[in-house]
């Protein structure tokens, strides 16, 4: 049987996800608006619940024909073409929407076997915090902390930049900036800051052991609140460059961290902080 097709832009459903989609900072709820169908399979792949799926009427044939394993307990709604259009967060919509629960991890259960953690300080774009999980989750990362005033990771934007990556890697957050240093330093972990004008070439640092690598955004850098860091390193650039995007930044760090940790066979050998690439 053909569920019912929504056509109004009143209907609650619409209006809920106009709202989970309009959400710029961390407001507490674990839902996330997932658009694609390569997204959409990726959540169900990670064992997220799926509260329900809105097809396009056009595809729902489509929809159907393929198997999609992890869809059985979440509500099929259709919506007219015009109507999910206007909807879509995307130029081109592909015409699968759903509504995923992704629960934030709480800090504690972070904080043990010396994880390699970053942390996003204030970071206010959400192409750029779904980046910064996406390069977290590949060199081996243990999670993503945000603090306060950071862009929410459940934004549509964090959440296609991650390419899966938020729905697999532990997201805590929100943390208050002046309580969660003492609370890292506390269980042995390090503070290091990212940043332009940093003391140490990234390459010279130590990444072993409890560590946390602070980034800020790209336009205010690392704002006051975390206090005094253990160490602070830099990318060096070509002359005339003044700073690089904070998630190519945070990429190129986090890849050396990784070398030095091995961290989930990332790299087959470990060769130290001072020792040759």
């Amino acid at each position: 049987m053909r569920p019912e097709t929504i056509t109004s832009s009143s209907n609650r459903r619409i209006q809920r996800l106009r709202a989970l989609m309009r959400r710029s900072s961390l407001d507490g709820q674990a839902l996330a608006v997932v658009e694609g169908p390569k997204l959409v399979q990726e959540a169900c792949r990670s064992g997220l619940e799926v509260q329900e799926i809105l097809v396009a009427s056009s595809k729902l044939a489509a929809f159907r024909e393929e198997n999609r394993s992890g869809t059985a307990g979440a509500e099929l709604c259709v919506v007219s073409d015009r109507l999910f259009h206007s909807v879509s967060d995307t130029v081109t919509s592909q015409g699968i929407l759903a509504v995923v629960r992704i629960p934030a991890a709480p800090l504690d259960s972070l904080l043990t076997s010396e994880p390699l953690l970053l942390v996003a300080h204030q970071v206010q774009d959400p192409g750029n915090l779904g980046t910064l999980a996406r390069s977290a989750e590949s060199f081996g990362a243990a999670a993503l902390l945000l603090t306060t005033r950071t862009v929410s990771p459940l934004n549509p934007k964090a959440v296609r930049a991650s390419a899966g990556s938020l729905f697999r890697l532990p997201v805590a957050g929100p943390l208050a900036p002046a309580s969660l240093a003492p609370r890292l330093r506390r269980n042995r972990v390090r503070l290091m800051a990212a940043m332009p004008d940093g003391t140490t070439d990234f390459r010279q640092a130590d990444y072993r052991g409890g560590l946390a690598l602070v980034v800020g955004s790209e336009g205010g850098g690392i704002p006051p609140g975390l206090g005094a860091f253990d160490a602070e390193v830099r990318v060096p650039t070509a002359e005339g460059v003044d700073s690089l995007n904070v998630a190519v930044a945070a990429a190129i760090v986090l890849c050396e961290a990784a070398r030095q940790r091995d961290c989930r066979g990332v790299f087959t050998q470990s060769t130290g902080p001072d020792q040759p690439m």
